[in-house]
Order: structure tokens, then sequence, then C-alpha cells
């Protein structure tokens, strides 16, 4: 009895000794995370167009279209404003197809959400695009049965005018800038339209590299024009006028009502 007493008081100390060797030499495990590695954020490709043609009549045929091309998605708008026709606008969504050799270029299919005469229409729309010009590529439009319209036959569309590719940084400020003029010409420029009549804004031109331009304008009776020179920050604008033409262009009244 006393001889197992003695193996098991033996073994109890043997296991408390290597328990406590154990416990003596254990390394303690240091976990290190490492932080998450972000992946980074792709930024949309910008690509702008602008198209502009004075006519007979002193205004100007003009078109501007603005593209966003992440992968092969696109968002954009265009606006397609002829001088004395009904303008047609809308922004539109899309995929954006390969570079084609045979084009030197890219072809995006999107859905333009159309805007003319006051409705609302959505239609297919291909844009021919690449460095340097794009042009939208029109055809026969057939109702899909839903109030969408497609194309009749994709394999048969004509190009429109050849829009020439633009910082849109520039596009912006010949948008906000024409705009602003526009809406409003009656402060713009110093003198009062005659026979109490109001301004008419015919032709804005703007030079985005020199921050400068010109507006003509007529009120039915007479006309005139003004160079500017102007500051944007966004959608604020302001306007110096630098050079000021105090008699009209022409006055198509009698001589007698023609303002000095």
């Amino acid at each position: 009895m006393k001889k197992i007493l003695v193996y098991i008081v033996l073994i109890v100390v043997v296991i408390v000794a290597i328990l406590f060797y154990i416990s003596k030499n254990k390394k303690t495990e240091i976990i290190i995370q490492n932080p998450p590695v972000s992946t980074p954020t792709k930024e949309a490709i910008s690509m702008c167009y602008q198209y502009s043609k004075d006519t007979s009549r002193g205004f100007a045929d003009r078109a501007w279209l603005k593209m966003y091309i992440l992968g092969d998605k696109v968002t954009g708008e265009y606006q397609n404003l002829p001088a004395e026709k009904d303008k047609k606008v809308g922004k539109f969504s899309g995929t954006v197809g390969k570079m084609d050799p045979k084009i030197s270029g890219r072809i995006a299919d999107v859905m333009w959400e159309s805007e003319q005469e006051g409705m609302s229409v959505t239609e297919q729309l291909k844009i021919e695009f690449g460095e340097g010009s794009a042009v939208a590529l029109y055809g026969e439009m057939i109702d899909r049965g839903d109030g969408v319209y497609l194309y009749k036959d994709a394999t048969k569309l004509s190009s429109g005018f050849q829009m020439s590719q633009i910082d849109c940084g520039s596009l912006d400020d010949k948008i906000v800038v024409e705009k602003y003029v526009r809406d409003n010409i009656e402060t713009v420029v110093p003198e009062k339209p005659v026979l109490g009549g109001s301004w008419y804004v015919t032709l804005v031109n703007i030079n985005p590299s020199m921050k400068t331009g010109t507006v003509a304008y007529e009120d039915g009776h007479i006309q005139g024009n003004k160079k500017f020179s102007y500051t944007r920050n966004n959608n604020e604008v302001k306007i110096n006028l630098i050079e000021s033409i105090k008699k009209p262009i022409a006055c198509t009244m009698d001589a007698k009502q023609c303002p000095d």
C-alpha cells in the first residue's frame, strides 16, 4: 500500500514538473493582422464633343455630347440645338463596344431619354466616337410595343453632323455662360430696348481659353452686340463688358425713332 502511495506521489510530482516546465518555456504567440487591402476605385473616363455652325440669318446650329465611360458601360447627355427648329435633348445610358479598326473608334449603344416639343420619349441611339470626333447615327424608328423606340434596321443608319472633341471643362464654360447671358440679357447689356420691347439673344459665342465672349441681340427694331469677359465658379457667372457699342448695328425703324 505504501508503495502504491509512493508511486502516486511520484507520478503527481512528475506531472506537476512537466506542466511547470511547459508553462515556463511557452512562447507567447503574437497575431499580426494585416490591414485590408483597399481596391482602387475606378473613375469614369469623361469625353466631350461639340458642334457649331452659323446660319445665314445670324443664328447658329449647335449640339453637344457628354459621355462618362466606365468599362463597357456609358452614361451621358446629348443635346441637339438647331437654330430655327425644335431642340431635342436628354440623358442616356447604355453600353460601349470595343475599338473597331474599320472606323478607328467605338460605338455606344444607348437608350436616350429624349425631350422635344414637350414630349418625352425613350429611344435607341447609337453614337460613333473616338479621339477627335463623334457622330450620332440616325435611322427609321419603330415602337417595340411599350412606347420605347428602336431602330427598324440597325444596319441601315446614316451619320449626323460631326462633333469635334473638346475639353469637358471648356464645354461647361460654353454651356453655363451662354445660358447665363441668354437668361440675363436685360441686365448684361447697358442699353434698354425701344418701344417697351425686350431683348432677344440671337447668338452667343464663348472662348473658354480667353474667358471672353460675344453676344448679339435685338428687340425687333434695333440690333446690337457686345464683347465681354467673364468668370465662372460652377454655375455662378460674372459678366464684365469690355467693349460696348453705343449705337445699334442696325435700326429698322424710322430714323427719328432710332436711339442715338
